[in-house]
């Protein structure tokens, strides 16, 4: 009995140390990735602005446009 609870118990605890193992490695893939969309959701933010800005000033050349050449009058 005692032989083949040490063997049962060595089992478990081999496929315990796999499972831990297999554990920290998703723990990993998930902290990389986290950190991966962080940096996408800065990028993302940065591109908003800068493209906000570009239209407002694209729009403000079109009235300026209009108003200049257009003989548009207030």
């Amino acid at each position: 009995m005692n032989a083949t609870q040490d063997a049962s118990n060595e089992m478990q605890n081999g496929i315990n140390k796999k499972l831990i193992s297999y554990n920290e490695k998703q723990n990993e893939l998930i902290f990389a990735t986290r950190k991966r969309l962080f940096n996408l959701e800065k990028i993302q933010k940065r591109d908003v602005l800068f493209l906000l800005g570009m239209n407002f000033l694209v729009c403000t050349l079109c009235i300026l446009v209009a108003v200049e050449f257009g003989g548009l009058t207030w």
